[in-house]
């Protein structure tokens, strides 16, 4: 037999989760008692939360924080600690210290030197299984309770320990106080407990996270999770109660396991009030969390939509129901002809003649049948090109009503050859003359009016025109002009769309768009006609442009 003693191998752990390892414990400790990450690290408040971090194999914050923190204790002059570059900076500060002689986690006692994990693995830290980032954190942590000299001072500190013993201690360099967290007492990793079969118990904060492990003197050391909630806790109070010794004789004493059991029950229930305080904390945290990536969600989804600069280009659909038959028919409309009876009680309606029951009973059985107003405007017809048609035939169905130019139609159509753009009067005196001669039909300069002799302004063969009203300021877009009531039945529009004085409700009436719609009357009524001339001659005014 060879007289060199073996080196203390541990036997691979069986764990298939963090939670089944004594290194999630190690290193969570560390980082509650050496740093505060967990008040810095948003999701990092218990145990549980770094074991999910350790699961992804996604680059997450909590892990790329808790690297860059134990990298600047052990190189505080480290610049590339970005979560893409994270990777590559830890594998270069291991190496540095993998060439000195000191064993780490990952001595090779066969080539009698450390390894480098990094050779060969593809995808860089945060690929890699669980496994091999607990280990690189187990590592970490190691070296930072040997060679960062602020972790070193506090455990100096902590357990008295002066490097210049002839001098006295100060308040400075005195240990402190048991309850402060810097204190032996509060820096030490010991069990809570243990049961009447020498397990011991462990907590590393006030959650309800608490592990269980054989004698960890042994190689054949068992670690293991016996609770993670607070129901899982409770449920463990009550096993250990149940196991616990029976109540002794009579002057007989509790044996030093039982009365350790018996503590250790004790304990636990003395942490309950703490963890549901420590449970209220986590989760105000994580509330204000949430809050604030929803709010991040809300103030991104508000920079996409004011980044939008196209407009929609659906026409308006011009509909007075909600009755459709398709799509279509809500967008598009077609002319149809009414007929004259139709034509009167809409002109009843437009103007409000209650005293004839028609036009009330009309409107009242078009409501009852869900029936669409009909429209006067006709959708424009476009070309392929997407224009509007300029050709005579798509101006054939405006049946001699005025129409805006900005519909594709004229200004004035009629049956026959459509005149030439109507020109303005121009007055070329003023209105207050009160001396104006009389007008003149031929369309000579008479009454102080310069008349046209061709065109849309020039008076008709049935047009007579008159004196300047006195007192009324000139303009040059009014004409002094007059139509006697003839027998024609096609006049010209008036701009305005206002209607002729009517005579007993049977006077001619214009529609609300301009279109002039003769109704018929009697014969008897000639004194209905002298009616309208005498108004017509009180001073009516006719817009040539609006």
């Amino acid at each position: 037999m060879s007289g060199v003693p073996k080196g203390h191998v541990c036997p691979p752990s069986d764990a298939t989760h963090p939670s089944g390892r004594w290194e999630t414990l190690f290193v969570y400790s560390f980082i509650c008692k050496f740093t505060d990450l967990r008040g810095k690290v948003d999701g990092l408040e218990t145990p549980m939360d770094l074991e999910e971090a350790l699961m992804s194999r996604e680059p997450n914050e909590i892990l790329s924080k808790v690297l860059q923190h134990f990298i600047l204790n052990l190189k505080p002059q480290t610049r590339n600690l970005s979560t893409d570059q994270i990777s590559t900076t830890v594998a270069a500060v291991l190496a540095d210290y993998f060439k000195a002689s000191e064993r780490t986690v990952f001595w090779n006692e066969d080539l009698k030197m450390n390894v480098d994990p990094f050779v060969g693995l593809e995808g860089g830290f945060f690929t890699a299984g669980w496994d091999f980032k607990l280990k690189i954190l187990r590592q970490l942590v190691e070296l930072q309770l040997c060679h960062t000299a602020e972790i070193k001072g506090i455990i100096d500190r902590a357990w008295g320990v002066s490097q210049n013993k002839h001098k006295k201690k100060d308040a400075a360099t005195a240990p402190p106080e048991p309850s402060d967290p810097k204190s032996q007492d509060s820096l030490q990793l010991l069990p809570i407990g243990q049961d009447s079969q020498r397990k011991r118990f462990w907590v590393a904060d006030d959650s309800p996270r608490v592990w269980v492990s054989t004698n960890p003197w042994k190689i054949t050391a068992t670690f293991q999770t016996v609770s993670s909630t607070k129901e899982e806790y409770l449920a463990l109070i009550e096993q250990l109660k149940a196991s616990a010794a029976p109540e002794p004789k009579k002057g007989q004493k509790r044996t030093r396991l039982e009365q350790a059991h018996l503590s250790l029950i004790a304990a636990l229930e003395s942490r309950i009030e703490a963890i549901d305080a420590e449970l209220e904390r986590v989760a105000r945290v994580r509330k204000r969390i949430e809050q604030r990536e929803h709010r991040k969600l809300l103030l991104a989804q508000a920079e996409v939509r004011e980044t939008r600069t196209r407009r929609r280009t659906q026409k308006p659909d011009y509909v007075y129901s909600n009755v459709y038959d398709s799509e279509d028919d809500a967008d598009e409309y077609t002319y149809q002809e009414e007929d004259a009876q139709d034509e009167e009680f809409d002109e009843d309606d437009f103007l409000n003649f209650r005293d004839e029951p028609g036009g009330s009973r009309r409107r009242r059985a078009a409501t009852a049948y869900g029936e669409r107003r009909r429209s006067t405007r006709t959708a424009a017809k476009v070309n392929a090109n997407g224009k509007r048609e300029s050709s005579s035939d798509s101006l054939s169905h405006w049946r001699g009503e005025r129409r805006s130019a900005r519909l594709g139609g004229p200004e004035a159509q009629f049956d026959t050859e459509p005149p030439p753009k109507r020109a303005r009067t121009e007055d070329t005196m003023s209105t207050n003359s009160a001396e104006a001669g009389s007008a003149s039909t031929n369309g000579a300069v008479t009454g102080g009016l310069k008349l046209k002799t061709s065109g849309a302004a020039a008076l008709k063969p049935t047009e007579v025109a008159l004196e300047e009203i006195a007192g009324k300021k000139r303009s040059k877009f009014w004409v002094y002009a007059v139509e006697p009531i003839s027998d024609a039945v096609t006049r010209e529009p008036l701009n305005n769309g206002a209607a002729s004085p009517a005579t007993n409700g049977h006077g001619d009436h214009r529609n609300g768009n301009g279109t002039y719609h003769p109704s018929p009357s009697p014969s008897g009524h000639e004194n209905g006609k002298k009616m309208d001339f005498d108004r017509s001659l009180g001073g009516s005014l006719s817009p040539l442009d609006s």
